[in-house]
């Protein structure tokens, strides 16, 4: 403790003070602010950046929080460091699939009710199950509105972006089960004053091993993939998933192996790939694959 106000008078040089009648220490002058860790220019100009990356949240609960941040990180820093902001924005920008502002009150519940750990309750709309009707009652607006929810309710755990797209991990009390819900397909969303205690053992990282994106199961199943020298070079420059390996076959030609223990995800990023990608194992991947091919002939005729 000693040492610490040592370094605040001496190296810090602020009016620091002791008090013998309040056993205690203070500032005999105003302080305006507190010295910050030497930043460099680098080192700020990667800090835009990651606040420039971040934009594409916008109208989420982390936007204010990390704005704020950003600020007083730009802030403290005047008259000791200059930077051309603006040609930095004109030549960094992000682009991806952005959050709807209509989200953000969910989004907001959602950040709160894990924060505070209580229960939440809310109607879900699954894919295929979604059922649009015009209906002047509901709500009291006219228009279309989604039928054919279900109401869950559910202990919150976690909060993550995959692949632009936002996922609430929570146990499901009804189906006594870990599941994963899109709060863009929530309705009716409620914070429900029950507390609970998330337990020890839950990590996102785990629950994700072996996905392509969201979706895992159990066993990993070892899965090869065939691309064309045209396209080759585009999964040469990106880390598709923590387990690949590349293979060179000769020719421009390469093999990319990855661990996965879901189909889910990497039957349509294959075939997104048309004609340059085609699946060499395993045989229960190359038939699902070829059954989707097989259903698109017949939806094109």
């Amino acid at each position: 403790m000693q040492r610490g106000l040592d370094f605040i008078r001496d190296i810090w040089g602020l009016p620091l003070k002791y008090d013998p009648y309040k056993y205690g220490y203070y500032f005999s002058e105003p302080v305006g602010k507190f010295p910050m860790v030497p930043i460099s220019e680098a080192e700020l100009v990667s800090v835009f950046v990651a606040q420039k990356a971040l934009s594409q949240y916008h109208g989420t609960p982390f936007e204010r929080p990390l704005k704020t941040a950003f600020e007083k990180l730009v802030s403290s820093l005047k008259g000791e460091i200059s930077v051309a902001w603006a040609d930095l924005d004109s030549a960094i920008s992000f682009r991806g699939i952005e959050t709807n502002a209509g989200d953000m009150e969910v989004m907001q519940k959602l950040g709160e009710a894990i924060r505070k750990r209580n229960e939440i309750e809310f109607e879900y709309f699954k894919l295929g199950e979604i059922r649009m009707v015009n209906d002047e009652v509901t709500n009291g607006e006219a228009g279309e509105h989604p039928v054919g929810g279900q109401m869950r309710r559910v202990r919150p755990y976690h909060l993550a972006c995959v692949g632009n797209q936002w996922y609430l991990f929570g146990y499901d009390l009804m189906r006594r089960d870990m599941r994963k819900f899109v709060p863009a397909r929530m309705r009716r969303l409620a914070v429900r004053p029950t507390r609970f205690e998330r337990p020890k053992y839950f990590s996102i990282d785990k629950l994700l091993k072996g996905s392509f994106g969201v979706f895992s199961g159990n066993e990993l199943v070892q899965i090869r993939i065939w691309f064309g020298r045209s396209r080759a070079q585009l999964i040469r420059e990106r880390k598709w998933h923590h387990s690949q390996k590349i293979k060179e076959l000769g020719k421009g030609e390469i093999e990319l192996s990855l661990e996965l223990s879901s189909f889910a995800e990497i039957v349509p990023w294959i075939l997104s790939w048309g004609e340059h990608a085609r699946v060499v194992s395993p045989p229960e991947l190359v038939r699902e694959v070829a059954n989707v091919v097989k259903e698109l002939g017949r939806v094109y005729g």
